[in-house]
């Protein structure tokens, strides 16, 4: 057990260490120095921890006898690889300190060694890489101007919303359903109506126990268990299938006419479907929601601004033909069935791995 727990230590360590690692991390420092003074005209280089060490902390790592971390910018690394990743906290808080400080500390070295080597290497003065700084920066650019500026029109969903949409979609989006319910039912099959017939008598006379009398008439093999019978249930005859979804009362008896055959069947009783409760699925409903209702509040916003903007585009250049004006509406159309579904598939998703997160959870040991 020791042994399993030290190798999943070291696979989160290893996890951690690989975070740092990751390109994104050494660029995102360098965007959020840079980014207020706009575009950078002339080649820059990551930049180097060396000059923000100096805070009278302990000195945790050097590089040419120099310092090069300190405590205080550990702990500011840790609650940094915290907000960025929320999943890790629990893992982190399960390891032992001293083990995760020092990985974490190589991982910070490690970091200031390569921007050390394309610094040295004047990498960062190659015009490929003055590209990808341009690109990025403006891909970055856009992404917040996006953000900033839904965050202006955010929208908010009533709880009277998020239960219209629970109780609208709780039957296609799979993870919210438990049980589909249905008829419980069992039946047996007879070549004529007159057998059939006979049947239902003896069954009757014992309170509709249908496998009883299958056994006294030396029927058993005939008998077939249907369990819960609803609208979506394979492995019996659709015909049959739709019958006993129309059963109104229950327990009862019946004999249905499928194809050449007679079936008596007795209906024991009705479930009605069983969902996950609303509760436990609010929150990831109303986050689509409120997403799915900013979006439409942004385009109609979008849509104002360039009146007030006087944008204006050349519609002859993307001019659908004449004869095809049902092209416009369904193309329309699309755009809010794929928003919908969407937003559908990504409830479903969430709930999935919440299920599967639940399914999985096991009460966790510490070892030091």
């Amino acid at each position: 057990m020791n042994t399993e727990k030290r190798v999943s230590h070291g696979i989160a360590l290893l996890m951690i260490g690989s975070i740092l690692l990751l390109p994104s991390c050494g660029f995102m420092d360098w965007l959020k120095e840079k980014f207020g003074g706009g575009a950078p005209t002339t080649p820059t280089a990551p930049t180097s921890m060396a000059a923000r060490v100096e805070d009278g902390s302990p000195i945790l790592a050097t590089m040419d006898g120099k310092p090069l971390i300190s405590q205080n910018m550990l702990e500011a690394e840790k609650k940094k690889l915290i907000e960025a990743n929320p999943q890790m906290e629990a893992m982190i808080a399960l390891m032992d300190e001293s083990q995760l400080n020092r990985n974490l500390v190589d991982g910070m070295a490690s970091r200031e060694i390569i921007r050390k080597y394309v610094r040295d290497k004047k990498i960062n003065e190659t015009e490929k890489y003055q590209k990808d700084i341009e690109m990025a920066m403006s891909q970055v650019r856009d992404l917040l101007n996006t953000r900033y500026f839904m965050d202006d029109f955010k929208a908010d969903v009533t709880n009277d919303e998020i239960a219209n949409f629970y109780n609208e979609n709780k039957d296609s989006i799979p993870n919210l359903l438990l049980s589909r319910g249905g008829i419980a039912s069992v039946g047996v099959p007879f070549s004529s109506e007159e057998a059939a017939r006979n049947f239902m008598v003896k069954v009757k006379e014992l309170k509709n126990n249908i496998e009883r009398a299958a056994k006294d008439a030396n029927l058993s093999e005939k008998v077939k268990n249907f369990n819960l019978v609803n609208a979506e249930s394979i492995g019996i005859e659709p015909e049959l299938r739709d019958k006993i979804v129309e059963i109104k009362t229950t327990p009862s008896l019946h004999k249905f006419k499928i194809g050449n055959e007679f079936w008596v069947v007795a209906a024991a009783r009705k479930e009605d479907p069983k969902y996950r409760d609303l509760d436990s699925v609010k929150a990831e409903i109303q986050q689509l929601l409120e997403k799915d209702k900013t979006m439409k509040v942004v385009e109609e916003e979008v849509s104002r601004l360039k009146n007030e903007y006087r944008v204006e585009l050349n519609e002859e250049q993307f001019a659908m033909p004449a004869d095809n004006p049902r092209a416009v509406q369904a193309a329309a159309e699309g755009d809010r069935n794929d928003r919908k579904q969407g937003a559908m598939q990504a409830v479903q998703a969430a709930v999935a791995q919440k299920a599967e997160k639940a399914k999985k959870a096991k009460p966790a040991t510490a070892t030091v």
